[in-house]
């Protein structure tokens, strides 16, 4: 209700308690009651009309206390329920314009929605069954459903809420070809730019592989027969426009059995917005291309393709600076099993003779690695094996390698001594050598191995770098690996843990300290150094590795 209205309802309110006030004066009652007394100890007045009279006194007392009655109940009712009436009347008049805002965005966004979900059903060429059965578009149907299930509330002031909704909404309707297109008409992308065009890429590329893959068992006695495409049916045709248009190309596996795979980086339907996408970003490209490298302790590919794969992959890794991202991991995973198995050696492609020498072709292979032809990353380890082989046909390097030595090289590849020492993987802590003076005096008073058993990889990197600085050579060799071929002269020279800033423990799969050097010193000792560790048999940690 309106300043106008209230002041309305006022005067009519008052104009009714005037009008009542005028025909029942109380003074005027009164003064009427009193004459009436006095007339009734009159002796004229005394008639056969007494009786009436007698009635007419409570009357006028009725009268009276009831119009008195009804104008408070009047005046109270109003008052009481004015306040409602004012919210009811000003909720709606908010509410009306709101919800019919937000419900016209409703069927905008579905109208928009269901567009776009009919352009990528004909783009597909499947089927309204076929389009809703796919994984992607039921997580898009969810989106929608959240999002006009929960807007009919919302004030103008979240017109950006609604904006932004609606494109995560309409974002969640892809394609393969669609997140390539998403980099037309723009400059060269960054790293993190080609990265979200590749998120787009993989959401939906491995789904519409496995779909159009399936199409084909029916066709496979036709599509032995190699025809030309012009020559198939027009069903088959269909199926092939469709995948073809997703940058799919037709591939026959080991069983003689077909199926569709994406190229869009240099396959056959390959585009030229492809090139502005940062080369780092391929390496994620092709691990969704080629699937995994390894086919049980075997090769899918042959070692020379195995390797220049790796070689995409390795600058992703090196590039990617969010190492805990799960896209990351599966591609570190697969790059570090690869190379092990690959410098190991296989059944196919072995690393030594039924002898016991080193394998010719093996040889030229490391040959390449050592020199850089299928990256950075092993080169040096494919050096170090390679000199090894050489002098007396075996290689302690190759022997003791492990994946948890590959990730290391990455990390120090990536030249994150400032960078991914500061990661959230890490867990950071400054030199505190009252702390590690403490540790060690608990340990001279009692058992060696028990106080060391005791202690997290943090405080083991803690106490054998102050033994080294004091020259405690038992305690260094209490905390490293019985039986392991470890570099200690690069500690050496280190007489003070004023050297060192930082301590940083890594929390992953595999157990890892950096040892940061202050920067006073980094000319002389470099800006880090990388000690590993695992558990021996007793499920104790010891330092396994220590590297620059």
């Amino acid at each position: 209700m309106d300043d106008k209205q209230f002041e309305k309802r006022m005067e009519l309110l008052k104009k009714s308690y005037d009008r009542m006030e005028s025909q029942l004066d109380p003074e005027a009652v009164f003064t009427q009651i009193e004459a009436e007394n006095a007339t009734q100890h009159s002796p004229e007045i005394i008639t056969t009309k007494k009786p009436p009279l007698r009635w007419q006194k409570p009357a006028v007392w009725i009268a009276s206390i009831a119009s008195v009655l009804l104008v408070g109940v009047l005046v109270s009712s109003y008052m009481i329920n004015q306040p409602t009436i004012t919210n009811s009347e000003e909720d709606v008049s908010l509410e009306e314009p709101q919800k019919a805002g937000n419900k016209k965005w409703i069927e905008n966004i579905t109208k928009k929605y269901n567009s776009k979900k009919e352009q990528i059903r004909r783009e597909l060429k499947v089927s309204i069954d076929e389009l809703n059965a796919f994984e992607f578009i039921k997580e898009a149907d969810a989106k929608l459903d959240f999002y006009t299930r929960n807007n009919l509330r919302l004030l103008e002031s979240d017109k950006q809420y609604l904006k932004d909704a609606e494109e995560n909404v309409l974002n969640e309707l892809m394609t393969p070809r669609r997140a390539i297109e998403t980099i037309e008409e723009r400059k060269q992308l960054s790293f993190d730019e080609s990265l979200e065009v590749y998120r787009l890429y993989e959401k939906t590329v491995l789904e519409l592989e496995g779909f159009y893959s399936n199409l084909l068992v029916q066709y496979e006695p036709l599509l032995k027969k190699k025809m030309d495409i012009n020559q198939y049916p027009s069903d088959l045709k269909a199926i092939f426009e469709a995948a073809n248009n997703q940058f799919m190309e037709l591939k026959v596996d080991d069983e003689g059995k077909f199926y569709f795979k994406a190229n869009p980086i240099n396959g056959e339907f390959v585009q030229d917005s492809i090139q502005q996408l940062h080369p780092d970003i391929f390496g994620y490209f092709e691990y969704l291309e080629k699937g995994h490298l390894l086919l049980a302790d075997d090769l899918r590919y042959t070692r020379e393709e195995t390797a220049k794969s790796l070689k995409i992959m390795e600058r992703s890794l090196i590039a990617d600076v969010d190492a805990g991202s799960s896209t990351y991991k599966v591609l570190r995973q697969s790059f570090e099993n690869t190379w092990l198995v690959l410098l190991k050696g296989t059944a196919s492609y072995p690393a030594l003779t039924k002898d016991g020498k080193p394998h010719k072709e093996y040889m030229n292979f490391l040959q390449k690695v050592a020199n850089g032809t299928y990256g950075e990353v092993m080169k040096k380890t494919a050096s170090t094996i390679l000199n090894e082989l050489q002098q007396d046909n075996r290689s302690n390097t190759l022997a003791q390698l492990s994946a948890y030595d590959i990730w290391t090289i990455i990390l120090q590849t990536r030249e994150e001594t400032a960078g991914f020492i500061n990661d959230s993987d890490f867990t950071i802590v400054s030199i505190d050598e009252s702390q590690i003076k403490s540790i060690y005096e608990q340990y001279k008073k009692s058992d060696t191995e028990t106080i060391i058993n005791q202690l997290r990889p943090l405080n083991m990197v803690s106490l054998y770098l102050y033994a080294v600085t004091i020259g405690d050579e038992s305690l260094q060799k209490a905390i490293l690996m019985p039986e392991t071929n470890i570099n200690t002269s690069l500690l050496d020279k280190v007489k003070s843990l004023d050297i060192f800033s930082q301590l940083g423990e890594y929390d992953g799969m595999y157990p890892m300290v950096a040892v940061r050097v202050s920067g006073e010193y980094q000319d002389m000792y470099g800006r880090q150094f990388l000690i590993k560790l695992s558990q021996n048999k007793e499920g104790n940690y010891r330092i396994t590795g220590i590297m620059d």
